[in-house]
């Protein structure tokens, strides 16, 4: 057979194979073949079900899920209600202890100091004794009260964050605390260029307290030394304050930042509340902050921002 000067192969079926292929075709299916099918059938009927049981399965837990969604946010908002209200609560107690509570221990210390100088000559010793000792006590109490408001205040302070060089909050720091007590020979290693993102106000607060506290607890030592530095861990900035002081046992370290908790006695004068005001600072800034000592050997405070 030719096409186009081409010549195509011509197909020769046998007609033995084509009656074959025919009767193969047509011919009706056998008993155990149908059976086979219907067997087939209800096993993918079967398959269908449980598939759709699975699927109405699955809607179910969805529903479930989106009401447990809908109960989550209800609680929420709910919480979220409690913690305005208790905020409010805690401004409004914060008023009542700057202006009710203030306004007496002034009227208190006033007096005491005009009994003390203008009728100490008239008391005798044991009266005087009792008159510095009240005196003491109030102020105290009056330190307690500011450092109970920088408290509050920390935690309502809406924070201006901005580039802050810690190093020069450190110099600073040092260099307050040198002129207020001149008479202590202490060695400051600042390293230079520390910076850090964060509230300037609050980070001076943070290095204020920080460093107060290692000139405090190293105050015994002669030799002094305070240092603040960096190191890297983990791929983060992890700046420290370091002192050569009388350190705390470790085994109360769960303790540190605790409001009004001291590891130390009254040969350290404090209200407890520096560390707590840290932790607070720290907080804000969404860092860590931890410390490692050993008594008379001194202590490091670490913290990340």
């Amino acid at each position: 057979m030719e096409k186009s000067g081409q010549t195509v192969p011509e197909l020769h079926w046998p007609a033995e194979e084509i009656w074959h292929e025919s009767k193969t075709r047509c011919r009706p299916r056998t008993e155990h073949e149908t059976q086979r099918l219907l067997h087939a059938f209800e096993v993918q009927k079967i398959e269908l079900e449980l598939q759709n049981q699975e699927l109405r399965n699955n809607v179910a837990e969805l529903e479930k899920l989106m009401l447990s969604h809908k109960k989550l946010e209800q609680k929420i908002v709910k919480r979220t209600t409690c913690l305005e209200s208790a905020l409010r609560e805690q401004e409004s107690f914060s008023y009542s202890v700057s202006h009710d509570l203030r306004a007496p221990l002034r009227h208190i210390n006033c007096y005491l100091a005009i009994l003390s100088e203008d009728f100490g000559a008239f008391l005798p010793p044991e009266a005087q004794s009792l008159v510095a000792r009240s005196r003491s006590a109030s102020q105290r109490m009056g330190k307690l009260i500011d450092d109970l408001l920088e408290l509050s205040r920390i935690s309502r302070i809406k924070l201006k964050k901005s580039a802050v060089n810690l190093s020069d909050l450190a110099k600073s720091v040092s260099a307050a605390l040198c002129e207020a007590e001149p008479h202590r020979k202490v060695e400051f290693k600042i390293s230079d260029g520390l910076c850090a993102r964060g509230d300037r106000s609050l980070l001076m607060q943070l290095m204020v307290n920080l460093l107060g506290n290692a000139w405090k607890y190293s105050s015994t030592n002669p030799s002094s030394r305070i240092e603040f530095g960096k190191k890297i861990d983990e791929d983060q900035d992890v700046f420290y304050v370091k002192d050569n002081g009388v350190g705390f046992d470790m085994a109360y370290s769960d303790k540190l930042f605790g409001a009004f908790q001291r590891l130390h006695g009254s040969e350290f004068e404090g209200t407890g509340i520096g560390l707590a005001t840290v932790k607070s600072i720290i907080d804000r800034h969404r860092g860590k902050i931890w410390a490692h000592a050993v008594v008379n050997e001194g202590a490091t405070f670490y913290f990340t921002l």
